[in-house]
This record gives C-alpha cells, sequence and structure tokens, in this order.
C-alpha cells in the first residue's frame, strides 16, 4: 500500500508541473506576440494563465525558475539527440552525419520561443546564467570526447585541436540555433542543416577522407 507521503508528493509533483505548463504557454504566446521575457511581470503570467499570485510562488520563486525547471528538462532531451551524432565511427558517411544533426535541430526547433526567453532571463539571472553556461559545458565536453575518439580512430582531421574544435563549433551551432532555426520552416530549414552538415563535415571527417 503506497504511503500518503509519496501519494502527496506525487500529487504536489502534478500540480506544479500543470502549473508550469500552462504558465509556459503564457510565456511562448506573449513572446510569439512581440513582447520580451524581461518585460513580462509575474502578474502578467498569473493573469493570462488563470491561477493567483499565491499559487505561482507555492510552485516557483520567481520567473527565472519557471525557466530554470523547464530547462532542466529540454536540455536532457537536446543532449540526448546529439548522442547519435557523437557514436558516429569511421563507417559513417556524410548521410549519416546529416541525419545525426537533422534529429539534434529538429529536437532544438520546438523549443525555440522558450530557448529565447531563457538567453534574455540569463543576461540579468545569474542562476539561469549557469545553467545555460552548463548546457554548453556539458556539450562542448561532448563533442570534444568524440573529436578525440576520432582522431584515435583515424576518422576525424588530427590536426585539429580537440577542445577549441568542440568550443567553436558549438557555440556557433548555438547562435544558428538560436537565430537562424528559430525563424525557419520547410525548406529553408533543410537548406540550414545541409549547411550545418557540410560545415561539421568538412571541419571534422572530410580530410581524412581524401
Amino acid at each position: 500500500m503506497p504511503s500518503v507521503t509519496r501519494k502527496s508528493q506525487s500529487t504536489r509533483t502534478q500540480r506544479r508541473d500543470d502549473a508550469r505548463h500552462r504558465l509556459l504557454g503564457v510565456v511562448e504566446k506573449l513572446l510569439e506576440e512581440g513582447e520580451s521575457f524581461t518585460e513580462i511581470s509575474v502578474e502578467r503570467l498569473v493573469s493570462e494563465a488563470g491561477m493567483s499570485r499565491s499559487t505561482f510562488y507555492v510552485y516557483f520563486e520567481d520567473k527565472g525558475d519557471l525557466l530554470r525547471a523547464w530547462f532542466e528538462d529540454i536540455t536532457t532531451e537536446l543532449y540526448g539527440a546529439a548522442t547519435d551524432w557523437f557514436a558516429l565511427d569511421a563507417s559513417a558517411s556524410q548521410a549519416d552525419l546529416r541525419a545525426a544533426l537533422d534529429k539534434v535541430v529538429k529536437t532544438y526547433k520546438p523549443h525555440t520561443t522558450l530557448m529565447a526567453a531563457t538567453y534574455d532571463a540569463a543576461a540579468y539571472d545569474a542562476n539561469v546564467r549557469e545553467l545555460v553556461e552548463g548546457m554548453m559545458t556539458t556539450n562542448i565536453a561532448g563533442l570534444r570526447k568524440h573529436i578525440k575518439t576520432g582522431q584515435s580512430g583515424g576518422f576525424v582531421d588530427p590536426a585539429l585541436p580537440a577542445a577549441q574544435t568542440a568550443a567553436w563549433l558549438q557555440w556557433m551551432a548555438e547562435r544558428g540555433l538560436h537565430q537562424l532555426v528559430r525563424t525557419a520552416g520547410g525548406a529553408e530549414l533543410e537548406k540550414l542543416i545541409d549547411a550545418y552538415t557540410g560545415i561539421v563535415w568538412n571541419t571534422l571527417y572530410a580530410p581524412t577522407r581524401k
């Protein structure tokens, strides 16, 4: 028989998740209407969500806490998408790389509006900024490990400095996802993925295929 305490904790978690979903829906709506996250007050959020201010503060410390709860989940999802890329080996073709990067881009694409809000919040919220920087550190470390593995295996250019190359590629991708993918759709999105694939392929893998 489940304990009352465990059931109570489960119910609270569900209520918090429901509140987060409602509030983030409001954030997305307002951002898509042209407002910035910094300008949206808690009062506005709870009003639009049909929620009391007191209920908001039961589950979240502030607007940044609302984003942090979401960001931790989405970064796990995004890193999971990147593992297909990091698992490529000497047998991988450019088409294999494109399929892996397609997964990364299309996992990110539905979340571009809230990612934009997160970057806005990171400018003034140290806790949000720490999460963003942590995400990038993790992504860079994953790619650096892949580059070193590829250099040892003979399928990544051995002349490349692994740490610096990983940092450049990941920061360029972060800006591209935020600035280019956010507004792209259809054929344009596919062209962006083609271009991303070409950059990564020619940087890492092509020199070993000659």
